[in-house]
């Protein structure tokens, strides 16, 4: 009896988690679709000093207009998707993705990056391939996590110089922004997946399948040598078996997941996010259905993540005989998070980060100290001025979420070449940039809306598995809100979005259906 009172408890504690969960994300949700109906973001290339966001009112009966058919061409597609199987249709998004990718790729002739975080990471992989450490200077000793892509780099270069001796090192990064293209084809088939496990639903896969043929942003993306493309997949992956473990209780999927997560957060640390999530849905999921296997697999994931996680920086500290430490503090970009940046609220300025740390000797503490007095500052400033804060806040999130291309044009545009650019950049970056902008602007506000409609009837069983992808958005909003902002960081999450809005569309089509019938 007092088993049975434990479990009704731990369920209503999964059910109010999901509740939560659900409320906040509808909030941000309705908030972001709103305003991606009323306006636009667009990252211009004129800003010396890098990103400058700027947002422009929209054409909402346009904007109503396009909705409209898109909703109805979605219609369309869900009704007749008994029509063509699931395999057929993801091998076409497979395709299509895949020649679109390279195509892109080839037409814009990366010849190395700008002087940025890129340029430095690559650098070091390369010197790192040949046994030379002299490249793993200052920089490291201030982003420390930057270390995980280069192991990750060094190995391709390393494999890519033992096949093709004596080639240069542009065809080593041709060869990463190829691979960007298959890990992004490796995380589209984990949401296809990812969308069975958690709604059990052929129309919800086809519908995720179709939407995701359709998303540019990330195409253009794996041009960007960054670990933002490997450790999505990877983060995706984990989502994947998680979901699949909790479902069939295999042991390889939680082992499977584990490895996943540990290895997504050494190349990218922002994916400690989805390790989050997955720990509060485990934690949830534990309490309700206690399991020795499902403990130990927890247990095992946990340690992944804390020893994947740290081992690049061990590695490069054994080969090099040099310490990193841990870095700039994790609270100064907070305090950056809450500054006027140069793009804009919140965004990258480095005040409060690399210069004072810099400054300071490296001083961990005096930097950390520092940005304690600035977010005081900042939240008694907002707390007196509580316009001024929520005018802050809102165009931080507008500037970050309602910027279409997440800048996967910008980005594009502002690296080097190693030749006269091709066809398919002129047509989506330079003299088509008004009409790629225009399509990624309709299809964020369809995808948007899906998640706001999903949402809404996730409500009906609060399933704290099935909110799981909803959790890791809401711990994106939430962080970025809070943190550095850049639209580019929202990518992943929006990505993530696609199957929840195919659940929404394809859930309001079924009631709608039962209404009329």
């Amino acid at each position: 009896m007092k088993g049975a009172r434990f479990d009704h408890g731990m369920t209503r504690l999964s059910r109010l988690g999901a509740a939560v969960v659900l409320v906040l994300s509808f909030a941000f949700m309705l908030f972001l679709t709103v305003f991606a109906c009323l306006e636009t973001g667009d990252v211009s290339t004129n800003n010396a000093a890098g990103e400058l966001v700027e947002l422009y009112a929209d054409n909402v009966f346009l904007n109503a207009l396009m909705l409209f058919i898109l909703i109805s061409t979605l219609y369309l597609l869900y009704r007749h998707s008994a029509a063509f199987s699931l395999w057929r249709t993801e091998l076409v998004m497979m395709a299509v993705v895949f020649l679109l990718g390279v195509t892109f790729i080839l037409s814009v002739k990366l010849a190395a990056p700008w002087y940025s975080d890129s340029y430095l990471v690559l650098y070091a992989a390369e010197k790192a391939a040949i046994g030379e450490y002299g490249a793993l200077d200052s920089y490291f000793c201030r982003f420390p996590f930057q270390l995980g892509y280069v192991l990750y780099a060094e190995i391709v270069f390393r494999l890519m110089g033992s096949a093709l001796p004596g080639m240069p090192a542009g065809y080593y990064r041709l060869a990463l922004q190829g691979l960007n293209v298959l890990w992004l084809l490796l995380s589209y088939h984990a949401l296809i997946q990812l969308s069975w496990e958690l709604f059990q639903s052929r129309r919800v896969q086809k519908v995720t399948t179709v939407l995701l043929i359709f998303c540019l942003p990330p195409v253009f993306t794996c041009t960007f040598l960054y670990g933002n493309i490997p450790g999505f997949a990877l983060g995706a992956v984990a989502l994947w078996m998680f979901a699949a473990f909790m479902r069939q209780h295999r042991l390889w999927q939680g082992l499977l997941c584990a490895l996943s997560l540990g290895l997504a957060v050494a190349v990218k640390l922002n994916l400690m996010i989805f390790f989050a999530a997955v720990v509060i849905v485990w934690l949830l999921e534990l309490l309700q259905n206690r399991s020795v296997k499902s403990l130990v697999c927890l247990v095992l994931t946990v340690a992944s993540v804390l020893t994947i996680g740290r081992a690049p920086q061990s590695i490069y500290e054994q080969r090099s005989g040099k310490e990193f430490g841990d870095g700039i503090p994790m609270i100064a970009w907070m305090a950056m998070g809450m500054s006027q940046g140069h793009a804009g609220p919140g965004w990258y300025k480095e005040d409060h980060t690399v210069d004072f740390f810099m400054d300071s000797g490296m001083d961990a503490e005096a930097t950390a100290e520092n940005a304690r007095q600035v977010i005081k500052q900042r939240a008694a400033y907002f707390a007196e001025n509580p316009g001024q804060g929520l005018r802050f806040f809102s165009e931080k999130l507008r500037s970050q979420w309602n910027e279409p291309t997440y800048e996967s044009l910008w980005i594009n545009q502002v690296q080097q070449s190693y030749g006269e650019k091709g066809f398919m950049y002129e047509w989506f970056c330079h003299a088509g940039e008004r009409h790629t902008t225009g399509y990624m602007n309709q299809y964020q506000q369809l995808i948007f809306l899906g998640v706001l409609l999903s949402c809404v009837f996730l409500w009906c069983k609060r399933d704290i598995l099935q909110c799981l992808p909803v959790l890791v958005i809401l711990g994106g909003i939430l962080y970025h809100l809070l943190f550095e902002a850049k639209s580019q960081y929202a990518l992943p999450y929006f990505i993530l979005m696609i199957p929840l809005a195919a659940y929404g569309f394809c859930s309001l089509f079924k009631r709608t259906e039962g209404r009329i019938h």
